[in-house]
């Protein structure tokens, strides 16, 4: 896919904020760039509009909506987000991306979290959100993660105890097994996060809980619960700057018909709702996320997945105050989170659903002698350090070692990056398509009396989605009807609501003995009168609109 910028790196904060202005500056006729806010440490959060003004408003157009970096760490949702901008503009004049640009408009957040994402490129450590103290204002005893050889990463450190649970593989000496229940001989070791300890009494070694717990993913006020009851959740609904900036946003653009938020890790579409099992949702709205989510995998190969009946493991509790959730159940927008990049996959480790809760320790071993296999085979060994001999401060003598969590599991290593950013975005060409599409197919004119017309228009819906957008819209009351207009003075008013027209989603077709089958429950086209009075030759126009389904026009003149 042909783009403006390369993809081989990820990009820290000022790179970022450059080449989004690059973007626009570039392109200043279909992109509008705008900082939404200011997050605590200064940096702003970008947002991009991407549309052919020519052919409309942005805000007058069925809306794609898309962010990355709800979790600062998980980085290559962010560069997939940077991506889909380069290539809509790079491409604006393909024919392909310019019929999307007339009829679609773009809104893309790359970075929802820049301080926590800064944080995370440029130092060693690992945050969920952000480098802001929660819940407690200073670290907690125990094991800090650290950087302690100075190699950039933080690793692993074993320590060699006769108390260890782990050996070195026998079948490679750079991977750890478990120890078995019986042996007694040979040489055992505890493994540990690279770190020291605070509060170290000489025997126990705890891992600290994170001083940076907030979870921008639990922040959304969609079965909110406090920190007691859901961690990271912040002291209230939207607390973080950057999750209320998001919601602001979403809500101010009643136009946009279909969220995609990046994240990372797994390797699949997840899909609402997460804090209820599905059999209690709209039936028709879950229809259509596995309808959907058939085109996510032809162009991914990402399985679709249920947030509560598949995703969470079993045995773990549910997960509340996510984005995605709230889009759907607060504001009725359909909507998934893409968890970009999964090295189970690639090593060939079959993705099972619903989730065990937990591997058998053979299971665990065989996964990692995998994933040692492909990082030698496709990174030449790169992705892991070899066990080093060294002293630790505390512990005496130590070995550092192991895996590049951040940019081996967590994140792709840069080199897979582009590849991983395009299938999402033609997943997301194709989606943008799926939007409801507001048409006017004809409009008609019926002399009465002198001076006196019958007006009669067809309007319908071309697209997938119905122009209520969800069933769980109408439930909730923030669905806004479809209106008809005319510019002519009309008996009854001139402007009426007509309801929502379905969409393709809504229409059911079968085979059946008597041949092919089509039914709508619901009309994707309604015809439409008016009254009025004018003289003949009166040039007058016809108006469909709805936020979600943009609007369609025609001029006619009274014969």
């Amino acid at each position: 896919m042909n783009t403006t910028f390369s993809y081989g790196h990820y990009w820290k904060f000022d790179e970022l904020t450059a080449n989004l202005k690059k973007l626009a500056a570039d392109h200043p006729a279909l992109a509008r760039l705008v900082s939404l806010n200011k997050t605590p440490e200064g940096r702003e959060i970008w947002q991009l509009t991407i549309t052919d003004p020519a052919a409309g408003p942005a805000e007058a157009k069925p809306a794609f909506y898309a962010d990355g970096s709800h979790h600062a760490g998980e980085l290559t949702g962010s560069m997939s987000a940077a991506f889909l901008a380069d290539y809509l503009l790079t491409n604006a004049e393909t024919s392909r991306v310019s019929a999307l640009l007339k009829a679609y408009t773009f809104y893309i957040i790359p970075r929802v979290s820049p301080d926590g994402a800064e944080f995370y490129l440029t130092t060693p450590n690992r945050v969920r959100s952000v480098n802001r103290p929660y819940p407690c204002e200073q670290p907690l005893p125990g094991l800090q993660a650290a950087d302690m050889d100075g190699d950039g990463v933080i690793r692993s450190m074993r320590v060699k105890s006769p108390y260890g649970m782990w050996k070195v593989s026998p079948l490679d000496p750079r991977l750890m097994v478990q120890r078995k229940p019986d042996e007694l001989e040979g040489e055992f070791y505890n493994v540990y996060t690279e770190g020291y300890i605070t509060g170290y009494d000489g025997v126990a070694i705890q891992e600290a809980p994170s001083p940076f717990g907030n979870d921008f993913n639990r922040n959304y006020p969609i079965a909110w619960a406090p920190e007691s009851g859901q961690k990271g959740a912040g002291v209230y609904p939207f607390s973080n700057i950057e999750t209320k900036t998001v919601a602001d946003f979403i809500i101010a653009h009643k136009n946009i018909g279909s969220v995609i938020t990046f994240h990372t890790w797994g390797g699949m579409f997840l899909f609402p709702p997460g804090f209820i099992p599905s059999k209690k949702a709209d039936p028709e709205d879950m229809a259509r996320y596995h309808e959907i989510g058939k085109i996510a995998t032809e162009e991914t190969g990402y399985p679709v997945v249920n947030l509560f009946d598949e995703y969470t493991p079993e045995g773990v509790d549910i997960s509340s105050g996510a984005m995605d959730d709230w889009c759907h159940f607060n504001r009725g927008i359909p909507a998934y989170t893409i968890e970009c990049w999964d090295m189970r996959p690639r090593a060939g480790i079959p993705l099972k659903w619903p989730q065990p809760a937990s591997l058998t320790p053979d299971e665990q071993a065989d996964e990692m002698a995998k994933f040692m296999k492909w990082n030698d085979e496709n990174l030449g060994g790169a992705a892991f350090s070899g066990w080093t001999p060294a002293v630790h401060p505390q512990l005496g003598f130590v070995e550092y070692g192991g895996f590049d969590y951040k940019f081996f599991f967590q994140n792709c290593p840069p080199a897979f990056l582009r590849q991983e950013a395009e299938k999402h975005t033609r997943y997301i060409l194709r989606a943008a398509a799926l939007l409801p599409k507001l048409a006017l197919d004809r409009v008609d004119s019926r002399k009465l009396g002198e001076g006196v017309y019958e007006v009669t228009a067809v309007a319908g819906n071309l697209g997938y989605l119905p122009t209520s957008l969800t069933n769980e819209a109408v439930k909730l009351g923030v669905d806004v009807p479809v209106k008809a207009e005319i510019s002519l003075p009309a008996e009854g008013g001139s402007v009426q609501e007509i309801g929502h027209l379905a969409g393709r989603s809504s229409v059911e077709t079968a085979f059946t003995p008597n041949g092919f089958y089509t039914a709508s429950p619901l009309p994707q086209r309604k015809l439409v009168k008016w009254i009025v009075r004018a003289e003949a030759g009166t040039r007058y126009t016809v108006k469909v609109c709805s936020p979600t389904g943009g609007v369609a026009r025609m001029d006619k003149t009274l014969a």
